[in-house]
C-alpha cells in the first residue's frame, strides 16, 4: 500500500525524469516518484519482484511450475470459447424464433442483418475469437459509432462486441 503524501495526503504519484539522482537511488533499491498534487519528490523502497529466483530452483519445481502455468492458460481459453460457442448457439436460436415469429409478407432481412455474429464475439469474415480492441475515426466518433475490433486472422475491423455475464 502507498503511503500518503505527508505535505498534501494524496497518494497518486508520477514518474520523474530519468536522470543521475534517479539511477543512483535506483542502484541502492528506491524508486524515486513524485506526488501527483504538489510535485514532491518521494522515495520508495523497491519490492523485489520475483522472490524465487529461477537459479534457485531445481529443474523439476521449474517444470511443474511451467506446466501448471500452461494448464491455467488452456483452462481460461477453454472457458471462453465454450462461452462464445454457448452465445452463438443462443444468438443461433433466436435467430430462428425470430424467422418463425415474422409475418410472412416480410423478408426477414432488416438494418441488422449481421449483429448476430458480432454480437457473439466472433468475426463476422473468418468466425475468429481472437481480436483486440481498435481505436475508432475522427470520423466514426462525430458519427457517434460503436467501439470497433480489430481480427487478428483476417485483419477485418468490426463493432466491438459487448460480452454481457
Amino acid at each position: 500500500m502507498v503511503t500518503p503524501c505527508p505535505r498534501c495526503g494524496t497518494t497518486n504519484t508520477e514518474s520523474v525524469r530519468h536522470g543521475f539522482v534517479y539511477h543512483r537511488l535506483w542502484n541502492m533499491g528506491y524508486h524515486l516518484r513524485q506526488c501527483a498534487h504538489c510535485n514532491r519528490k518521494r522515495l520508495f523502497k523497491r519490492g523485489e519482484r520475483m522472490p524465487c529466483r529461477p537459479d534457485e530452483m531445481t529443474a523439476e519445481e521449474l517444470t511443474k511450475r511451467f506446466n501448471r502455468k500452461i494448464e491455467e492458460a488452456k483452462a481460461r481459453t477453454q472457458e471462453y470459447l465454450r462461452r462464445a460457442e454457448g452465445k452463438m448457439a443462443s444468438n443461433l436460436s433466436e435467430g430462428s424464433d425470430r424467422a418463425r415469429n415474422q409475418p410472412s409478407g416480410s423478408s426477414g432481412r432488416g438494418a441488422d442483418v449481421d449483429t448476430g455474429v458480432e454480437e457473439s464475439g466472433l468475426c463476422p469474415k473468418c468466425g475468429s475469437a481472437a481480436f483486440r480492441r481498435s481505436r475508432r475515426k475522427w470520423y466514426e466518433k462525430i458519427f457517434k459509432r460503436p467501439r470497433m475490433a480489430r481480427c487478428l486472422k483476417c485483419r477485418r475491423r468490426f463493432p466491438y462486441p459487448v460480452f454481457e455475464d
